[in-house]
């Protein structure tokens, strides 16, 4: 009963972030607008999910971060598992990863943490950026190779192999 209540708010939460979002957000201005398809949307997660991991533990204040890669690995588990909560978590997902520039942006003025806050901003535009524009051979090898680690943590090899290409866009990124 309990985990139904709190469903049920998480749902209506994040049914008012969309609604504000499409007050002031055109559907074509929206983050995942040019992806090709949900496979593409999947990869953009999960390549945020896995490169943004080494800053999330050196910024534990910033709450979205947290919330965003949590929903993330429920959402790419739902997936794997092919569980009917699949399309609302990746709808959270989708909401969450939408709002979280303004996040970045109000913590980019603290000194002490600003630059890996510019850091995580590039890391968000590389993954979605590059999941969205990701030929559809490569989005398919991610998805099949995808799998659970020994922590039961979502993990993708394909992925890990693409770390140092995917850094090297990263580092361009924040030049920008």
């Amino acid at each position: 009963m309990k985990q139904d209540s709190q469903k049920e708010m998480r749902k209506q939460m994040f049914d008012r972030m969309e609604a504000e979002l499409q007050k002031t957000c055109k559907p074509e201005e929206r983050m995942f607008a040019l992806h090709p398809d949900e496979d593409h949307i999947i990869v953009s997660h999960a390549l945020f999910l896995m490169m943004s991991k080494p800053l999330a533990v050196k910024l534990p204040s910033l709450k979205g971060l947290y919330l965003l890669r949590k929903l993330e690995e429920e959402m790419l588990a739902a997936y794997l598992t092919e569980s009917d909560e699949f399309p609302e978590l990746l709808r959270y997902c989708n909401l969450l990863y939408e709002v979280f520039p303004y996040e970045l942006a109000a913590a980019a003025r603290n000194a002490a943490i600003a630059s890996k806050v510019r850091k995580l901003q590039a890391i968000g535009m590389v993954a979605a950026g590059y999941g969205g524009d990701m030929d559809d051979d490569t989005v398919d090898d991610i998805l099949d190779d995808m799998d659970f680690d020994r922590n039961s943590k979502v993990c993708s090899h394909v992925i890990e192999r693409m770390m140092p290409q995917l850094n090297q866009l990263v580092e361009q990124e924040k030049i920008y």
